[in-house]
């Protein structure tokens, strides 16, 4: 606790960390979907998606910030299906008991589309990922097996210029995949 505390003193402003690193791969990990054609499965999203381009969320609680940005993510993944995007949200959760109906409903009420969203059963997360305590919202875009961006969030975030920052990174990202094989 003295260490934390004094980091946060003596460290004032350093950006929050999570997630693996830039160029690391996201490892496969599996989550109970629960919306859509697979709900109540478990199922790996990484391992579908393969090499193509992704968008993960992980999320602690199914917040207003977190649909915000969920949102516009999805909406990004709509715009651009020549790309063949993935991408999912993955709550962190202890009691699946009551996450699974809070991510259907926040799932709705945002109008989620492309993005699947469900539960990872362990507030820690998928062990390879690394997940901030901190993070109440972790995002990683990733292309070829490898990390390109990564956002970390803390409790109340991200406002809306940092949605847009995030949703810059993953346009970009799949502008360039649809330029590269020839998609219009």
């Amino acid at each position: 606790m003295q260490i934390l505390l004094f980091c946060l003193i003596c460290c004032p402003g350093q950006a929050l960390v999570s997630g693996p690193a830039l160029g690391e791969r996201p490892g496969p990990y599996s989550f109970v979907v629960s919306q859509g054609e697979k709900r109540g499965q478990l199922h790996c999203f990484v391992c579908e998606a393969e090499d193509r381009p992704m968008v993960i969320l992980f999320a602690r609680v199914p917040s207003p910030e977190a649909g915000n940005l969920a949102a516009r993510l999805d909406q990004i993944l709509l715009a651009n299906p020549d790309a063949k995007p993935a991408g999912w949200v993955t709550f962190l959760a202890g009691d699946a008991s009551s996450i699974d109906t809070q991510a259907l409903k926040w799932s709705r009420d945002h109008a989620l589309r492309a993005l699947a969203v469900g539960y990872f059963e362990d507030p820690v997360g998928p062990p390879s990922y690394s997940i901030s305590p901190q993070a109440e919202l972790t995002v990683l875009v990733a292309r070829d097996k490898k990390v390109v961006h990564r956002h970390a969030f803390a409790a109340g975030g991200p406002d809306m210029a940092a949605i847009s920052r995030v949703g810059d990174d993953l346009e970009k990202l799949l502008k360039t995949v649809k330029t590269l094989t020839g998609a219009k």
